[in-house]
């Protein structure tokens, strides 16, 4: 039977040739299906333990002309298997892991401290009131001279609805409150107060119950210590310094939560 041919003329010579598709052409579409092939298992390779990979592992071996694999599944895989998947209402429920734990304490952070800067702007620009943030604690801190006569506990002047202002900022959020009251090193020893240690913790009550007026704040969230002069922040030698340790702080626990 004769094939027919195509002929082209080269140095004078005609050439006869197969009517059809190139030869390489062969070679090509056998590159493709291997390639083809390689993309399907790096696919199935996405996911090691998945079912898909196992329906496939089977025919990709065979396209490679290889033995089909033996799967082995480890103790901790079997077990794990068999546990329950857990609803994702209760994965919610779990504890943050450390990284995520310290993520959302920083969002958390910057959104409280945004919150008291401007319900306080006034206050923290007349220097009223200081704000602190270490770790995953924000702290407003009163200078006594704001906020107390000197060897008294009651609140004066405006600072009670500074207070208010503030008690509807941490109404809002969550997380415990540690109201601290604090003195400088001078004794004092009156018929109201024995010690520094009264007045501080009696200080430290007093702004716990402007800030319980609030009817939405938590009580359970809030807890009251003296101090007297056991935690300065300034050195006692000087009347500055003493100003400076005069005060009460209202440290505010930043939670981890979703």
């Amino acid at each position: 039977m004769a094939v027919a041919t195509a002929g082209i003329e080269i140095g004078g010579k005609r050439k006869r040739r197969p009517k059809g598709a190139p030869v390489w052409l062969v070679t090509f579409a056998d590159l493709m299906a291997l390639l083809f092939a390689l993309f399907v298992l790096i696919i199935s390779f996405s996911e090691i333990d998945s079912d898909s990979f196992r329906r496939n592992a089977g025919p990709m071996a065979e396209a490679f002309n290889q033995p089909p694999p033996i799967f082995t599944r480890s103790k901790e895989s079997a077990s794990s298997a068999s546990k329950p998947v857990q609803p994702k209402l209760e994965r919610e429920n779990e504890a943050p892991s450390e990284n995520e734990a310290s993520y959302l304490r920083t969002v958390q952070r910057g959104k409280l401290s945004a919150q008291v800067r401007a319900a306080l702007d006034e206050e923290l620009r007349a220097g009223v009131v200081e704000l602190d943030i270490k770790d995953r604690f924000i702290i407003l801190r009163f200078p006594a001279r704001t906020t107390f006569a000197l060897g008294n506990s009651d609140l004066v002047g405006a600072i009670g609805t500074t207070l208010d202002r503030i008690a509807d900022v941490l109404a809002r959020t969550s997380g415990e409150i540690f109201i601290s009251g604090h003195t400088d090193d001078r004794p004092i020893s009156t018929s109201r107060f024995r010690s520094n240690w009264d007045l501080s913790s009696a200080r430290a009550v007093s702004v716990v119950h402007r800030l319980l007026r609030h009817p939405n704040l938590n009580r359970g969230r809030v807890s009251a210590v003296g101090y007297a002069d056991t935690r300065p922040i300034s050195a006692n030698d000087t009347a500055d310094g003493r100003a400076q340790n005069r005060r009460v702080e209202i440290k505010v626990e930043i939670p981890a939560t979703r």
